[in-house]
């Protein structure tokens, strides 16, 4: 409803739950998820270079601001 409102995008993450019983160690009962919502005017690329930009700041943000915590993990 928000794309066909005019709004550029719509933007989400947050916990996803899934209500399955898949209580073993190959399935994720619970995570993180994003979610987003946007039009393309031309082709479905449009949308695949907003998810490499997007994923592209994600990394630089997370090495810039977690650079020692990352270094411990190593």
């Amino acid at each position: 409803m928000a794309i066909a409102s005019d709004f550029m995008g719509v933007y989400e993450i947050g916990p996803v739950f899934r209500a399955e019983n898949s209580n073993t160690p190959r399935h994720l009962c619970e995570f993180v998820g994003m979610d987003f919502e946007v039009p393309f005017k031309n082709h479905y690329f449009e949308v695949v270079d907003l998810i490499g930009l997007m994923f592209g700041y994600i990394f630089r943000e997370l090495n810039k601001r977690y650079k020692d915590e990352l270094e411990i993990v190593n």
